[in-house]
């Protein structure tokens, strides 16, 4: 038994090495960025200009990591949807943020910017300047303080 837990280890290792062994980041210009990609930074970050843009190409999926010079972080999935956007504990563009998430922070921490918003399946993260996350779910309704 100690053997097969041993062989089962060691190919856990192997293949997520594997994996990882075959991602490839490279530096890329905007104009090589999917065209969802564009129209969100054009949108939403209009008049800067990213200071490095990321591809990162891992063997099943690709992503994008756009960095401005203000420290502001967006990442895109392979198609150019994005899925977060981090101020890094500045404020990110409200125009970003969907409206009733937007209108539910603004009435209820009104004293407080969004500094970062992680958009997934099961719906929206919101992590706000005093501190405080917010879960919303995929149609923007809130659910609860995270903890």
């Amino acid at each position: 038994m100690k053997t097969k837990l041993n062989l089962a280890a060691c190919l856990l290792v192997g293949l997520t090495f594997g994996l990882s062994a075959n991602a490839q980041k490279s530096v890329i210009t905007k104009a090589a960025l999917p065209a969802n990609a564009q129209t969100f930074l054009k949108t939403h970050f209009a008049g800067q200009e990213p200071t490095s843009i990321i591809e990162d190409k891992e063997t099943f999926s690709k992503d994008y990591k756009v960095q401005f010079a203000n420290n502001i972080e967006v990442e895109f999935d392979g198609k150019g949807n994005w899925e977060e956007v981090d101020g890094n504990h500045q404020t990110i563009p409200v125009t970003v943020i969907p409206k009733n998430i937007a209108t539910y922070i603004k009435t209820n921490f009104p004293n407080t910017t969004v500094t970062k918003i992680d958009k997934g399946s099961w719906g929206y993260e919101v992590d706000l300047s005093n501190n405080i996350e917010l879960e919303f779910n995929s149609k923007g309704q809130f659910l609860r303080i995270d903890n």
